[in-house]
């Protein structure tokens, strides 16, 4: 074996071996998260869950914009040694400064706003509009948490830049365990949503605490020159854009239905929704976990990582696709009274699920490539078709045309990074891994048809059986396998 053939060889076991423990942690985070957004659901009943929805879903679009794509440029910039970890730690602290005073300034000129824009409305949005006035106020806690939060997932990915994965997966799941015991406490004691939303503020502050204790024994990066806060916002500010376009693309659909159809069609909308996105934690942190061996491969341009990464994402995407889809009735119910509509839109949303993984993967190669200043275009792309598609689908079809439009746009994300991708000569291999993941998915998939409507039971039967089949088939035939899925990338 070569010497570069050995090096890719430990690099996508690296990678394999950070994103599984991020993978684990990121699992057992999202499975928290799902709690606690089913106990929301049920306190809060159908009209309240789609306030709920509609106004953290634009706090965290602005809370991304706010943190001008620190986090994001983070997993690159530590490793390839561009930042010191303190002059980054200055640059957030300064946005996270400017986030807390603008968000009440926000709120206050969007309730000078509405008597001017009240006789412009039309008559069938004007409850939808009243409900829009009702929720505006919370937009003020819910910048606080996801401001917040960005702090405890910065310190994860400064920590993961060092190598102490483990350390960055005790902080992710504590996050995810204050907000569950915050919010469950509020509503135990018949908090509303103004509860709510203030328990998120203060679940962040122990996961916070945690990771600045955990990041002082970790040692910076010596070799990294110093640098201004402009000089770090100057190379971020790309990954800004993107990720308030990339939160705005998983929830344009949502805000036009909660405009166009009121709050009890966003909360059917959004509880649909909520189960894709707490499954797309899954390869953001596979792709997370693997970024330092895809940068390194990155400034190589050769390596197996690509392949072994969007192999990984595959075989949980297309059995996560298929099992939402088969069990979405029994998930739609599971919430309780009034959510059974939820299931039409779940099924159109479950294949979907697939764009969305790949996407990951892709995105990531592209900031692994050094083309961070693709993915704004791309995701703008993708935000004006949905949008599109949103105001055209949402009228008439309502939910359903929601989640059509939602498909329609990621599959168009999808096709427009791959090719990205292919252009700076940092392919990644998508057919094999996904045609082999659907074969193996296909036993899982016929039990748990068969099985039928009990949604918990007939998951852990599927998982059980999706596990066995790929047991067996490494078994069989293990360097095949690998060999099948580490072609086209390690070039």
């Amino acid at each position: 074996m070569t010497d570069d053939a050995a090096l890719s060889q430990r690099e996508a076991a690296e990678a394999t071996r950070g994103s599984g423990v991020r993978l684990g942690a990121e699992v057992a985070g999202r499975a928290l998260s799902l709690l606690t957004s089913f106990l929301i659901a049920v306190g809060l009943g159908v009209e309240g869950f789609g306030v709920y929805a509609a106004v953290s879903g634009l706090a965290v679009i602005l809370a991304e914009l706010g943190e001008l794509g620190l986090q994001g440029t983070a997993q690159r910039a530590l490793v390839a040694g561009q930042f010191r970890r303190r002059d980054m730690v200055r640059a957030k602290l300064a946005l996270t400064a400017g986030l807390v005073l603008a968000a009440p300034l926000l709120v206050w000129g969007i309730r000078a706003l509405f008597p001017a824009l009240w006789p412009l409305v039309p008559d069938a949005w004007q409850a939808s509009f009243q409900a829009v006035t009702r929720g505006v106020g919370l937009l003020v806690p819910f910048v606080f948490y996801f401001a917040l939060a960005g702090w405890s997932e910065f310190l994860g990915v400064a920590l993961r830049a060092r190598g102490r994965r483990g350390q960055e997966a005790g902080v992710i799941l504590c996050l995810r365990a204050s907000n569950l015991a915050a919010v469950a406490l509020v509503l135990a004691r018949g908090g509303g949503l103004a509860g709510v939303a203030w328990a998120h503020v203060f679940s962040t502050i122990l996961p916070v605490a945690l990771g600045a204790l955990l990041l002082r024994r970790a040692a910076d990066a010596a070799d990294a020159p110093a640098r201004s806060i402009s000089d770090v916002l100057r190379v971020s500010w790309p990954l800004a854009v993107n990720g308030g376009l990339a939160l705005l693309s998983l929830r344009i659909e949502l805000l036009v239905v909660f405009g166009l159809r009121g709050a009890r069609e966003a909360g059917l909308f959004g509880a649909a929704l909520k189960f894709v996105e707490s499954l797309n934690a899954v390869p953001a942190a596979i792709a997370g976990g693997a970024m330092p061996a895809l940068t390194r491969e990155g400034l190589r341009g050769a390596g197996l990582v690509r392949g072994r990464t969007a192999s990984t994402v595959a075989l949980l995407a297309v059995p996560g696709a298929l099992g939402l889809g088969l069990l979405a009735p029994g998930l739609a119910a599971f919430l309780g009274p009034g959510y059974e509509q939820a299931a039409q839109p779940l099924r159109i949303l479950a294949p979907a699920l697939v764009a969305l993984f790949m996407n990951t993967v892709l995105l990531h190669a592209l900031i692994a490539v050094g083309r961070a200043e693709a993915l704004p275009r791309l995701t703008a792309i993708r935000v004006s078709v949905a949008a599109l598609l949103a105001f055209a689908l949402v009228p008439r079809f309502g939910v359903a045309g929601a989640a059509f439009g939602f498909l329609a746009s990621e599959l168009l994300l999808g096709a427009l990074a791959w090719r990205a991708c292919a252009l700076a000569r940092f392919a990644v291999p998508l057919a094999k891994p996904l045609v082999l993941a659907l074969f193996a998915s296909l036993p899982m998939s016929l039990a748990v048809a068969r099985f039928g409507g009990k949604p918990v039971a007939a998951a852990a039967l599927g998982a059980a059986i999706y596990g066995m089949t790929l047991a067996a088939a490494w078994r069989l035939a293990p360097a095949r396998v690998l060999r099948f899925l580490g072609e086209g990338s390690a070039r």
